[in-house]
């Protein structure tokens, strides 16, 4: 996956100039190389031939149309973008790639002594290449040709026993690339405290627990380890709470950034007839709260999200989510579920995989990312 975030940009942003490749045609090329050499001495058999492809050229031909039939496309693809400034009324195109290069063959053959004896050749070679459609160029001083994909099949038939006929056929696919300089906008670089992606909870998948009603990473009152999650209402009838605090200087850099845009996420779902209560039925509210509190342990501002028993699917899981964002005076996030039953409450609902997530953040708070 790419290191990648969503940038809010500001009402001025900065564009540098730079230059990229952009393709303008591929071709896929066949040349066929054919010739006919004297082997140094007789031969039973050709054993077999390497062959490899030496000194490649690929140059563009260019033709100098007139410009009136090119305007549509330079208009509808921008070129003033990348600094076309054509005064003329001949436009360049390209039309042809002219390809040459060196057929190189290393041939093993078996000499009257049954010994596997090589000799080495060179066929040089050259083709032209017609594009299926011409391709008009800002600048034909920034055109060129890149070679991909080669692949030589070499076929050949022993003649008297020293004249071998050959048959070189070269595949290979071409591409006319131009470079062009466009300006683009500068985003601020990375921030490590601000990746989307990472979980800045410790263990919201509840795997840890010091004993079945103390997950490890959690703080929990009326709480109980269940198939893998944490089933909040061990007791039914009585209140529960599951938290857990995120410092700016946490470990692993799960850290708090001010003016970060956070969202919780979780998978809730309800265990009916949990406990048996004479007259009793589900009837409860789960709330998820993301606050945030200063350097001295105030609160400063939060998010808080409330559902009731009808709102939760029972006995299969139900993705709820709530977005905070965090204001600049922020240190700690606290992420606490609370579990607020009536008397006759006879449910309970159990809590996994939690996920606290950094989804961006303005750029005058970005400290410099560095891989590794």
């Amino acid at each position: 996956m790419p290191i990648q975030y969503f940038y809010s940009e500001p009402d001025n942003v900065l564009c540098v100039k730079i230059k990229v490749p952009v393709v303008l045609a591929e071709e896929e090329v066949q040349v066929i190389v054919d010739n006919i050499a004297t082997l140094p001495e007789l031969a039973q058999k050709i054993d077999h031939i390497d062959a490899r492809l030496d000194d490649f050229e690929a140059r563009p031909v260019f033709i100098h149309e007139n410009g009136d039939r090119w305007i549509s496309v330079i208009e509808e693809e921008g070129w003033d973008r990348f600094g076309w400034h054509w005064t003329h009324h001949r436009q360049p195109v390209v039309k042809k790639v002219l390809v040459s290069g060196t057929l190189h063959k290393q041939i093993f053959y078996v000499d009257k002594n049954d010994h596997v004896k090589h000799v080495g050749e060179d066929i040089p070679f050259a083709d032209d290449v017609t594009l299926d459609v011409g391709q008009p160029v800002v600048n034909e001083n920034d055109v060129f040709v890149q070679l991909h994909h080669k692949k030589i099949d070499m076929r050949w038939d022993l003649r008297r026993g020293s004249r071998l006929h050959q048959t070189g056929v070269m595949i290979f696919q071409i591409k006319v690339v131009e470079e062009r300089q466009i300006f683009v906008q500068v985003c601020p670089q990375l921030d490590r405290k601000c990746v989307r992606g990472v979980n800045l909870l410790k263990d919201g998948s509840f795997e840890a627990w010091g004993t079945n009603t103390t997950p490890v990473f959690w703080g929990a009152s009326n709480v109980l380890r269940y198939n893998n999650g944490a089933l909040m209402g061990n007791i039914p009838n009585e209140a529960a709470s599951l938290f857990q605090t995120v410092n700016r200087g946490g470990a692993n850099n799960n850290n708090i950034v001010p003016t970060g845009e956070y969202r919780l996420c979780f998978d809730a779902s309800e265990i009916p007839g949990f406990r048996e209560v004479l007259g009793g039925t589900a009837s409860f509210n789960l709330t998820a709260e993301l606050l945030f509190y200063d350097m001295f342990g105030n609160l400063v501002t939060g998010e808080t999200r409330t559902w009731n028993a009808g709102n939760i699917a029972d006995e299969s899981f139900t993705n709820l989510c709530l977005n905070a964002v965090a204001p600049e005076e922020a240190r700690e996030a606290l992420v606490r579920f609370t579990f607020e039953p009536n008397a006759l409450n006879t449910s309970a609902v159990v809590i996994d995989n939690v996920k606290l997530e950094c989804m961006r953040v303005q750029n005058r708070f970005f400290e410099q990312f560095t891989q590794g």
